[in-house]
Order: structure tokens, then C-alpha cells, then sequence
């Protein structure tokens, strides 16, 4: 099994299925799977900003 590389992106508004929104985010994503978030306090190195809306896939 080929593993996939961890990718850090910053949205400015991050939107889950039961219609939670959360500002500022980092979402970490295994390919194109969310695996993990959390608030964006500081520049962070390789993480890219998207900015906008990320809808967080189940």
C-alpha cells in the first residue's frame, strides 16, 4: 500500500456536514482525505493558503 503525503492547507472558514463553521483553519489532508484541524495562529511552514471555504468530507 503506497502511503500518501500529509498536506497542510489554510482556509479562511472550515465547514462540516452537521453545519459547524470554524474561521482561521489548518486542515491536514492524507491525499484528499481530512484527517486533522486546527486553528490557524501563525504562519506555518509549508501549509498553503487557500483562503475561502473547505467543506470537510466524512
Amino acid at each position: 500500500m503506497e502511503s500518501k503525503k500529509l498536506r497542510r492547507i489554510a482556509v479562511s472558514r472550515l465547514h462540516f456536514p452537521n453545519g459547524r463553521v470554524l474561521y482561521n483553519q489548518v486542515v491536514e489532508l492524507e491525499g484528499e482525505i481530512p484527517k486533522s484541524h486546527f486553528p490557524l495562529t501563525e504562519e506555518l511552514a509549508s501549509t498553503e493558503w487557500l483562503g475561502g471555504d473547505y467543506f470537510w468530507k466524512e
